[in-house]
């Protein structure tokens, strides 16, 4: 069996880079096609590395880390 290594970014599967054939002794033949066997790696590709889409960071929240003086009762408990 003829096998193809195909690598693809893992969250947006583009495609990184196609190997070529690896192949057997009915390569060649009608009806025969390679195994595709693809590897994920990386990330994203450039064009969808900034795209909100695909990025897995940090939920928001809704929570901020920054505090007015006025609001802020640090140190202070009920």
């Amino acid at each position: 069996m003829c096998y193809q290594v195909v690598e693809l970014y893992a969250v947006c599967k583009c495609l990184y880079y196609q190997h070529a054939v690896d192949r057997c002794a009915a390569y060649g033949q009608p009806g025969h096609r390679p195994h595709k066997k693809e590897v994920l790696v990386g990330h994203s590709c450039g064009i969808h590395a900034g795209r909100s889409g695909y990025s897995y960071g940090a939920s928001d929240s809704g929570y901020s880390s920054s505090h007015s003086p006025k609001s802020s009762s640090r140190g202070h408990y009920r």
